[in-house]
């Protein structure tokens, strides 16, 4: 019997995993259609919201556009967001991540964070770019003062291409009329959908593909009940295709079908079911 679960189908690493290297992550289509438009963005130092559900891989997303950026011309500037943020902690923050010092005020450390970035763009050749992370976090207010990040001469440029990522429940928050001012900047407003019926298989040959598998390890009947447990959802789906692989390894097969989904669904009922 092999030592661990994961090498039971002759993997070299536990599979599905969320911390593959950029260059070994599966391109859904989905991401290349973000990928092309997180570069106009930033080429126009424009403003991107980013939504999904939780588990669509929205953080992942935004990992892989993000090292595509030449620390040479950009400078990435990565925060995750919290609820209990005033303006003023945000500003603190965004000081800390530039190596700016704190004033004595927090107007002067807003005035001195928006200097700094505008010199970064216009002085050094290093443009900016803010990726706020779980945005949906953001209570109304900060979202009101981010718009003056956007704001420089008089409303004719901005120093900092702007990304907020968020939940799909976002989208809707954003429409409230309160919050017209900064929706009407958004340059790019894309919605990352979850993997379809017929991405499920390559997703999952491809996640194995990466620790040594390359042979089918999933009937076709089990990648459809896979794919309908996770609706698609990566992270849902790396959750059930693990349960999967244990519960053949405890069974004492290499081939997950019907019966080895049927046990890995139903461990996982704590989590939910279609």
């Amino acid at each position: 019997m092999s030592a661990t679960w994961w090498a039971f189908p002759g993997a070299t690493a536990p599979p599905f995993t969320r911390d593959l290297p950029v260059a070994h992550l599966w391109a859904a289509p989905t991401h290349r259609e973000w990928a092309a438009r997180f570069a106009a963005v930033v080429a126009a130092r424009g403003f991107a919201v980013l939504t999904g559900e939780a588990g669509v891989g929205k953080s992942t997303a935004l990992r892989a556009v993000w090292e595509t950026l030449s620390p040479n011309q950009y400078l990435p500037l990565y925060l995750p967001a919290s609820d209990d943020w005033p303006p003023r902690e945000f500003y603190r923050r965004l000081a800390h991540l530039l190596g700016t010092p704190l004033a004595r005020f927090p107007e002067e450390t807003e005035q001195q964070v928006r200097d700094t970035l505008w010199a970064l763009a216009t002085q050094q050749g290093r443009q900016p770019v803010l990726a706020v992370d779980e945005a949906h976090l953001l209570p109304p207010r900060l979202l009101q003062e981010l718009r003056f990040l956007l704001n420089y001469q008089l409303d004719r440029t901005a120093p900092v291409a702007l990304v907020l990522c968020g939940h799909t429940a976002w989208r809707h928050k954003l429409a409230l009329r309160p919050l017209d001012a900064i929706r009407q900047r958004v340059t790019v407003a894309y919605h990352l959908a979850p993997l379809t019926a017929a991405e499920v298989g390559p997703y999952v040959a491809h996640q194995l593909q990466q620790v040594g598998v390359d042979r089918p390890v999933f009937t076709d009947h089990a990648l459809q009940t896979g794919g309908e447990w996770s609706r698609g959802l990566p992270r849902r789906l790396n959750t059930w295709a693990r349960a999967c692989l244990m519960a053949a390894y405890a069974a004492q097969t290499t081939l997950v079908d019907d019966t080895v989904a049927t046990t890995a669904a139903t461990e996982l009922q704590w989590a939910g079911t279609v």
